[in-house]
């Protein structure tokens, strides 16, 4: 067989087909030579999913007349002079790769200037044959338009996604560089509609933008430095989730990156607070060292390598931790470091523990949807909502269009618990679910089975703690059969289960075998609790030392909740006394709120005896 050498043509379709995968990656690589450029307005327009049409116009620095050309020549960039550069890299686009392979594989043209020269220039490229550099008129700046992406590649043009599938990657990657540059002004049209337009007036003005007034109404600010490694951002509040983890964006020194670490340490610090199969929301900007992070681990670069991923962890996780005492405790002061690292509970990880760890978003290709707000004329509300009648009366006649960032305080102060709820008359039942309670000014409305899992867990917690675990041994032992990787999965877990009280065996013949359960727990369903373990095999690893307890504790106690349970008036009046206390946490162990509050002045709006 003979080897040939292949010429430079064919050598830059290649190269092109590594770096130009679809319109999303076409976008991205220049919007990152835009903000490399000092650009302060951008402004992306897309057609057909970008496949007919990309635009990415920058007020940046341009490119000189000499340097036009060889801007779009293979491994050309104004980033990278020696091997030192590649271990301090600040740019977002360095390889020098994005140009060249762009313009071999659709019709290229670019429109710059310089602010020391005199007018525009002008190229052409189409499908890597170069016209000639004219003079032009533009403002200062560069104007890149894509047209008729992989014309001379049928091939790959035929595997490109749906229209409207690579607008969904080019919307959402659009919204993570109005995330990660806050400070810029960006507009986004979609065959000739806007869908985004920034004002550059911070974090939470960019948020709103993207998310709508809706989300920002329920994130709290977070903020921490450590060792020259500073986090700050915006959380969801208590109660607040998201079906996937595409409402989760990360921030490294200006570039918006996908991360494992960080995204474990957020759910590892909401897990007590979250329901199944749903994600905090975050929007977290690190600032770091760039020797302490390396960009250059996938030509993507939407990843990151730390060189001390152990203390990222424990950074975000305290950060978040700190967030979520200051929502069950507004009274609270200031405190001291020591108070603070123990009120936290802050875990020290074994980062070799998080490289098993996987949260799966439930989208693979990342599609991203913006979420519309609508106006309703009441929205039931938990205790973590509530706020004062005065404060309730106020925003309604007065929502303000826009929430500027030096409102910050406003939107993340904690709002104030319900007081003295220990008094109170029941109503009756509703839909053998829930109990009506009345107390006060306010309708109450409880939910049997999320009160039972809160009283569960509670109790249990309390023995765990002081170590009064009460074992009880099975008459007839529970033995269930599971397939080699659930049977190791489970076994794995067999130390932390019988601190809990549970006695865990290998029965033989894949099977496991359950010899005793915590008295406390004796109404427990094990296949329902075994079920739920193995569900959740890829959120938890065994490893997970200090984790592991909780979690387990969650989904025992939601097995040992019967369906059609009912909350006797002393289980109820023990529930409602959570709120008087110093740390209320008024909802299930997996984030359900146990009760809802509706104002009398709501109810009296509802029959229109007041306006």
């Amino acid at each position: 067989m003979a080897i040939n050498i292949l010429d430079s043509y064919i050598i830059n379709r290649i190269s092109a087909g590594e770096v130009v995968e679809s319109p999303f990656s076409i976008v991205k690589e220049l919007l990152d030579n835009s903000l490399d450029a000092g650009a302060t307005k951008l402004q992306i327009e897309i057609k057909n999913g970008g496949i007919d049409q990309i635009i990415v116009k920058d007020n940046g620095k341009g490119i000189e007349q000499d340097d036009i050309v060889t801007a779009f020549l293979p491994h050309a960039t104004s980033k990278i002079k020696n091997v030192e550069d590649l271990d301090n890299i600040t740019t977002l686009g360095f390889r020098g790769e994005a140009l060249a392979s762009i313009s071999n594989v659709s019709q290229t043209s670019i429109l710059t200037k310089t602010a020391n020269s005199e007018c525009a220039y002008s190229l052409e490229v189409n499908g890597g044959k170069f016209g000639s550099v004219s003079a032009s008129v533009s403002e200062n700046g560069t104007r890149i338009e894509v047209n008729n992406l992989f014309f001379n590649t049928p091939a790959r043009r035929k595997f490109l996604k749906k229209p409207k599938q690579e607008e969904a990657q080019i919307t959402n990657i659009v919204s993570r560089y109005i995330l990660a540059h806050p400070t810029l002004q960006i507009k986004y049209v979609v065959d000739d509609k806007t869908v985004y337009n920034t004002n550059g007036s911070g974090l939470l003005n960019a948020t709103e933008s993207v998310y709508g007034l809706e989300t920002i109404q329920n994130i709290v600010y977070v903020e921490r430095e450590f060792k020259g490694i500073k986090l700050s951002g915006y959380v969801s509040k208590i109660g607040f989730s998201k079906p996937n983890t595409t409402y989760q964006t990360l921030i490294i020194n200006n570039r918006y990156v996908i991360d494992e670490i960080v995204s474990k340490a957020v759910y590892m610090a909401f897990e007590d607070y979250l329901m199944t199969r749903q994600f905090p929301f975050y929007v977290l900007n690190i600032q770091m060292p760039n020797v302490d992070v390396d960009v250059n681990v996938h030509p993507n670069k939407l990843n990151v390598k730390f060189a001390n991923p152990s203390q990222i962890y424990d950074l975000v996780f305290s950060a978040i931790k700190s967030a979520i005492f200051k929502q069950l405790n507004p009274q609270a002061q200031q405190i001291n470091e020591s108070e603070q690292t123990a009120n936290e509970s802050l875990i020290k990880t074994d980062i070799d523990s998080l490289k098993e760890i996987k949260i799966e978003p439930n989208s693979t290709n990342q599609d991203f949807k913006t979420i519309s707000l609508k106006q309703t004329s009441f929205s039931p509300i938990t205790m973590f909502d509530l706020k004062s009648e005065t404060s309730n009366s106020t925003e309604n006649q007065q929502q303000p269009s826009k929430i500027e960032e030096p409102e910050i305080k406003d939107v993340s102060a904690p709002y104030k618990p319900v007081e003295n709820f220990v008094d109170f008359k029941i109503i009756g039942e509703l839909f053998n679910e829930f109990v009506l309670i009345e107390r006060g000014e306010n309708l109450i409305i409880l939910d049997f089975h999320a009160g039972h899992e809160r009283l569960n867990y509670d109790k249990f917690t309390q023995m765990v703690e002081n170590r009064d675990v009460v074992i009880q041994d099975l008459l007839v032992p529970y033995v269930q059969k599971l397939s080699d990787i659930e049977i190791n999965y489970i076994l794995g877990l067999k130390p932390e289960l019988e601190n809990l009280g549970f006695d865990v065996d290998d029965f033989g013949d894949n099977r496991i075998i359950i010899n005793s359960i915590p008295l406390q727990l004796k109404d427990i369903n094990l296949k329902n609790f075994v079920d739920d373990l193995i569900h959740d095999m890829k959120i938890l690893k065994p490893s997970m030392n200090n984790e592991i307890k909780h979690y387990l504790m969650q989904k025992a106690c939601k097995s040992s909740v019967k369906s059609g349970m009912k909350l006797s008036d002393m289980e109820i009046k023990e529930l409602l006394k959570h709120l008087d206390d110093k740390n209320p946490v008024l909802l299930c162990p997996h984030g359900r709120p146990v009760l809802t509050v509706i104002p009398k002045s709501q109810i009296e709006k509802w029959f229109k005896r007041i306006v």
